[in-house]
């Protein structure tokens, strides 16, 4: 049997829908829901810090994963394209100052795992 991948969900600076850490906090809730998160933790301080500003409980959130398994749709029920694109950088700007140190971890921990699979 070939080994498996592990599960490895988007970078935290990614922007989905214009937010950092939404389509990482996509991927840890999906791979929550299908048993799969691995060494992954969800919720996260940095998820809790998103879903307070989506006005959701991590709760409320898993559940609309059920029920959207793409992100458009899901993005729609969020109700992340009917918040301004000025409130959403500034909301980006204060997240990425905030949690800058462990950005900059996983960023680091990200590019250490690269190197790895790339060493013969």
């Amino acid at each position: 049997m070939p080994d498996s991948i592990p599960f490895r969900p988007r970078s935290g600076r990614l922007r989905t829908g214009g937010l950092p850490w939404l389509g990482r906090m996509i991927d840890k809730g999906r791979a929550s829901l299908s048993g799969t998160l691995g060494e992954y933790a969800f919720p996260c301080s940095m998820d809790l810090d998103l879903l307070r500003y989506l006005g959701m409980e991590p709760e409320g959130f898993l559940a609309l994963l059920g029920l959207y398994s793409d992100d458009e749709p899901l993005l729609e029920a969020l109700g992340v394209g009917l918040r301004s694109s000025a409130e959403k950088g500034i909301w980006a700007e204060v997240f990425e100052v905030r949690h800058a140190r462990l950005l900059n971890e996983l960023d680091n921990e990200e590019h250490e795992r690269i190197s790895k699979n790339d060493e013969p």
